[in-house]
């Protein structure tokens, strides 16, 4: 029977291993988490990105500033509201954002070598299923945020 092992334990070593192997591609952490945000369907804004990552607008403008320096993200003008701007992830943005994922799922590999294949193909079953958990947990607070948005008087 496993040990049973304190999920915060779990999370800073899961965090460690992404930030190992985002070293081999020259991406910080908050640049992934940005690129990979940005990547969703809906073309986000800084405001949106902000929320979905659970920072301030301030440090969106940060991460993103140093993305459009390297030619990773671009800023279009909003074609709904021209005093924002819409955050897009150019094609080197993306091809790195590829070699980030295939690192890590390098990473997550190596790790699980030390299980036997049964028990390493459910702990990569295990990180999918938290991430679907999380994107429905994060979806319905949108749906809450931008209801309570629109209610506000401007």
């Amino acid at each position: 029977m496993p040990e049973t092992v304190e999920p915060g334990v779990v999370v800073a070593a899961l965090a460690k291993f992404v930030e190992l192997a985002l070293l081999r591609v020259e991406l910080t952490l908050p640049q992934y988490r940005m690129l990979s945000v940005l990547t969703l369907a809906d073309p986000p804004t800084a405001s949106r990105v902000a929320w979905m990552l659970s920072v301030t607008p301030a440090t969106v403008t940060t991460v993103v500033d140093g993305l459009v320096a390297g030619k990773y993200v671009r800023r279009e003008p909003d074609p709904d509201d021209r005093r924002k701007a819409t955050l897009v992830v150019t094609s080197s943005g993306r091809h790195l954002l590829t070699t980030a994922d295939q690192e890590i799922s390098r990473k997550l590999a190596e790790v699980a070598s030390s299980l036997d294949e049964e028990r390493a193909e459910r702990a990569m079953a295990a990180l999918s299923l938290w991430h679907e958990a999380m994107k429905s947990e994060k979806q319905d607070e949108w749906i809450a945020h931008e209801g309570a948005e629109r209610g506000k008087p401007r």
